[in-house]
């Protein structure tokens, strides 16, 4: 079972996934496009992700994505408020 990694870490890097596919998840937030409880499992997908190595190298090399990452288990997530 993969553990869990910090959560204060991998909410910035869904911050950080997000910001690089030009989402806005703050926004999104107040627009009623996502809700809090899915944020919050957003962060928490991310927690038990296995390819944080190659996410954070991306995310250091590239300002801009033109969508997240196979790998991103959020990378319909936000196709789909890129898209709202």
């Amino acid at each position: 079972m993969q553990t869990l990694g910090d959560p204060r870490a991998h909410f910035w890097r869904v911050i950080k996934m997000a910001k690089a596919c030009e989402v806005d998840l703050s926004t999104a937030l107040d627009e009623d496009k996502i809700d809090i409880v899915a944020y919050a499992d957003m962060i928490t997908g991310c927690r038990g992700c296995t390819q944080v190595e190659k996410c954070d190298r991306l995310l250091a090399e590239r300002e801009h994505v033109d969508q997240a990452p196979d790998y991103c288990v959020n990378r319909e997530t936000f196709a789909e408020l890129r898209q709202a």
